[in-house]
């Protein structure tokens, strides 16, 4: 048996390399996703290590955590002093050490406008004494060497046109523009210190001069030889006392790493999951290949057994050859994960960094599990052809009519477990709609996989009549041969539904995410606009960590003054105590609530809203416990406390605040001043290049001001989304690649399976052509039936996703994208006609006599 399995692979060369296509995709998938996860992670890691190259211990100061800190300096003015870089380096086991300033620094663009992201200025960094220890790689130019010069990102270098040799202008002591010379450009790599700020390199005197630095925000150092980090760590933290924290070079590069592995993670584990998706689609094409297969060889396997195969021989030679087929096709798609890898990194944008990708990583995990997951898949897939092999009855081979092997209570058990799948599959989506966040995401496409296992394991019982009717029209159109392609489907629904089965979970994964990704486009533009219901916010920016300065009033006077506005209102806002936990509180000029920047009101009324009355955001009261009618204290930094009644809460206003109170106890509480931000509001028709030169026109004479655009945020969120979207959908188009190969693999076995079947219609009287139009419509029907079952799964699935997100993030429905779903309906039953062609012409060459004489 083992001799006649061997042949029998080496004879039937097209089917094993058609059972071993399916594999290939599916592991090659897989490996692919985790070998670019690796690559990325890996990347990440390597960029991310640049600022902690070298760097055995690092010190900073301890009112902050430094977990804090590997997403921003810290947001205060306290640093260690000067003094310690002396102490470091007297510390034994130091072989050498390097003070690290960093500081709130305003940086003006060509036209003198600010360059500031979320009303904050970018950094300022000094260049390193030791050159090993760099935060930093030069990327054109040099570093400072002399007072006066200056090098800048080179992210912020390229957007705004800044070039080698130039003048680049920042905002020097007393708000004056100081003028510094360019000298180089720099890469900080991933870096989230900086949280994607403008950032500037100056010399340690201009940092002290210029940028007011008064200590270092950080001090490292690296160990002598034979002295161990977390050694070092403990000596220097000794040395400095309790007033720094410091952590060892292990640490500190885990630290750095937090902040962008929280950042890929995500995307990475969505990309797992696809080659997850990708593997289950292909099990679904290997079980009905080799159930195919199986059914096709009835008469050899029983065969077999009249010349003394016994039923454990038969199972093991199923299995054989599934091992063979898994084994060789696993290997392959391991070779090609390295394509699928590259490919993937070729659309790495979408993490938000260009990180620079030297080598592939491709680690023993990932040829373990590829090699274990298409071979243990494989021989799964075959495990239920092979009983069914084994079943065959040897006088089988006898018979002159086709066969399929008689299993006891086969549809019994086919119909309870598609029943366990379709109710487990239930619960994880209902489940999954109940999660919090996007943590119900993964819940739900659990779900999804019990409910596409479901319908593959039950098409048989509803498929040939699904079939007649999607046939019912093709047949008054095109007559004998789609009525034959009607029967043919009817008379054999168990092989119209291994046909279809995997189309069918492929275009039900395509409508998921479709109907996911049409939600979240939808409700992110709905939450910009409800949540900026202003298209012009103008603010002072941070600097050196104080408070935003207030923005003056000659520029609110413009504003109001100009044609181009239908609202402009002034804002304040800062953080205090609200009851038990801390919140933002602010606060609008009278008059702005009788406007269009009026919040979202959820409950209760801000009508004739003044003193003593608060208005609270929705998860800030259900966290602090308070409702319309409850009263609330505001206790300031300093100052009296203020004792407030909420008259409404609501859902999304112009600002991020959480508590929003009258003009006048906003003065109370935090001091009389003008406002830090301005609202505006373009008038209906005005165009948006127009009342954007009306914002700058009337900024213009304030450096330290700055203007965010809604606009401007929503192209930038649409162009995010874009990327994602076409990320998704090429990752998404691998599954309906697997699909239509699985369609066109058992496509051709169905035909070769039909061989005497096609010869009989041939003789009597069926012409080529119409074989051909019988053949091909009837692969069309059945694609048209599965891209229904599959679309309308996949519908479900994705609005009970969607539905999870909205609750946690918006509100609104799901968003059907009707277009997208008949498209990719269309294009698989397209493909699918496509795919029956060569088959198809195969069995019309086929010789009649010969064909109804093989056996």
């Amino acid at each position: 048996m083992f001799r006649t399995t061997l042949a029998g692979l080496r004879a039937h060369k097209v089917r094993l390399v058609l059972t071993a296509v399916a594999v290939m995709i599916g592991v090659g998938f897989l490996a692919g996703t985790l070998v670019y996860g690796d690559t990325a992670r890996a990347a990440f890691y390597d960029d991310l290590a640049r600022a902690a190259r070298n760097v055995d211990a690092s010190a900073g100061p301890d009112r902050v955590p430094f977990g804090d800190r590997s997403s921003g300096f810290a947001e205060t003015t306290r640093r260690l002093p000067f003094d310690d870089l002396g102490t470091v380096r007297d510390t034994p086991g130091v072989a050498r050490a390097d003070g690290r300033m960093a500081e709130r620094l305003s940086m003006l663009d060509g036209q003198g406008r600010l360059i500031a992201n979320f009303g904050r200025a970018g950094w300022a960094v000094s260049t390193a004494g030791d050159a090993s220890l760099s935060m930093f790689d030069t990327s054109e130019g040099r570093l400072p060497q002399r007072d006066g010069e200056i090098a800048v990102d080179a992210t912020t270098a390229e957007a705004h046109g800044f070039r080698v040799g130039g003048t680049v202008s920042v905002v020097g002591p007393g708000a004056r523009p100081v003028a510094l010379t360019l000298v180089g450009t720099f890469d900080l790599g991933a870096n989230k210190r900086f949280a994607g700020l403008s950032v500037a390199a100056l010399t340690p005197a201009d940092m002290r001069s210029i940028a007011g630095a008064t200590g270092y925000a950080e001090i490292v150092a690296i160990a002598a030889p034979g002295v161990g980090e977390d050694q070092l760590a403990a000596r220097m933290r000794q040395r400095l006392g309790g007033g720094t924290y410091v952590l060892d070079g292990d640490a500190l590069r885990r630290a750095y790493a937090v902040a962008a592995a929280k950042y890929v993670d995500g995307f990475l584990v969505v990309l797992f999951a696809f080659g997850l998706v990708a593997l289950a689609v292909s099990v679904f094409v290997i079980a009905n290949t080799f159930a195919i297969l199986v059914a096709q060889r009835v008469r050899e396997l029983a065969l077999l057994r009249c010349v003394g195969a016994s039923r454990r021989q038969l199972f093991g030679s199923v299995v054989l050859e599934a091992l063979v087929v898994g084994i060789v096709a696993s290997a392959g798609g391991l070779l090609a994960s390295a394509g699928v890898g590259w490919v993937l990194l070729v659309g790495r944008d979408a993490l938000g960094h260009a990180v620079r990708i030297d080598r592939l990583v491709v680690s023993p995990f990932t040829v373990v599990l590829g090699l274990a997951a298409g071979t243990l898949a494989t021989l799964a897939a075959s495990l239920l052809p092979a009983r069914t092999a084994s079943r065959v009855p040897p006088m089988a081979a006898l018979s002159a009519a086709p066969l399929e092997a008689a299993v006891p209570g086969y549809r019994r058990r086919r119909l309870f477990a598609a029943c366990v799948l379709a109710g487990g599959g239930a619960a994880f989506v209902a489940a999954g709609t109940r999660a919090p966040g996007f943590l119900g995401v993964p819940v739900v496409f659990l779900g999804a996989i019990g409910l596409f296992g479901a319908a593959v394991i039950a098409g048989p019982f509803v498929i040939g009549r699904l079939t007649a009717w999607a046939g019912w029209l093709p047949a008054r159109l095109f007559g004998a041969p789609a009525r034959l392609a009607i029967e043919g489907a009817r008379r054999n629904p168990k092989r119209v539904a291994a046909t279809t089965g995997a189309l069918a979970v492929g275009l039900a994964l395509m409508s998921l995410f479709a109907v996911l990704l049409a939600t979240t486009r939808e409700q992110s533009e709905r939450e910009l606009d409800e949540n900026f219901s202003v298209d012009y916010v103008v603010t002072g920016a941070f600097v050196a960590g104080a408070q935003a300065p207030a923005v003056p009033s000659a520029v609110v006077d413009a504003l109001r003054g100009r044609q181009e506005f239908a609202a402009v209102a002034g804002s304040r806002s800062r953080g205090a105590q609200v009851g038990s936990r801390r919140g933002e509180v602010w606060a609008m000029q009278p008059g702005a609530l009788d406007t269009v920047l009026r919040p979202e009101i959820m409950a209760g009324s801000v009508a004739g809203f003044g003193t003593g009355a608060a208005a609270v955001r929705g998860p800030f009261a259900d966290a602090a416990g308070l409702a319309v009618g409850s009263r609330l204290t505001v206790q300031p930094r300093s100052g009296p406390p203020l004792s407030l009644r909420v008259v409404a809460l609501y859902d999304d206003a112009p600002t991020a605040g959480e508590v929003l109170i009258d003009w006048s106890d906003y003065a109370t509480a935090f001091g009389a001043a003008g406002p830090d931000s301005v609202l505006v509001k373009a008038a209906e028709g005005v165009p948006a290049e127009t009342s954007r030169a009306a914002v700058d026109d009337a900024v213009r004479q304030e450096p330290r001001l700055q203007v965010a655009s809604q606009a401007e945020w929503r192209a930038k969120l649409t162009e995010t989304l874009d990327r994602q979207l076409l990320v998704f959908s090429a990752l998404l188009g691998m599954s309906i690649v697997i699909a239509l190969t699985g369609i066109a693999n058992t496509l051709a076995l169905s035909v070769l399976e039909r061989t005497r079947e096609s010869a009989l219609l041939r003789a009597l009287g069926l012409s080529r052509a119409q074989l051909r139009a019988t053949l091909i419509l009837e692969a069309m029907l059945m694609s048209a039936v599965g891209a229904t079952i599959g679309t309308a799964l996949g519908v479900l699935s994705g609005a009970a996703a969607a539905v999870g997100l909205i609750r946690q993030y918006g509100h609104g429905h799901p968003v059907v994208p009707v277009g997208q779903l008949a498209l990719y309906a269309a294009l698989a039953t397209c493909a699918a006609a496509l795919a029956a062609l060569p088959p198809a012409r195969r069995a019309t060459r086929t010789s009649v006599s010969a064909a109804m004489a093989a056996d």
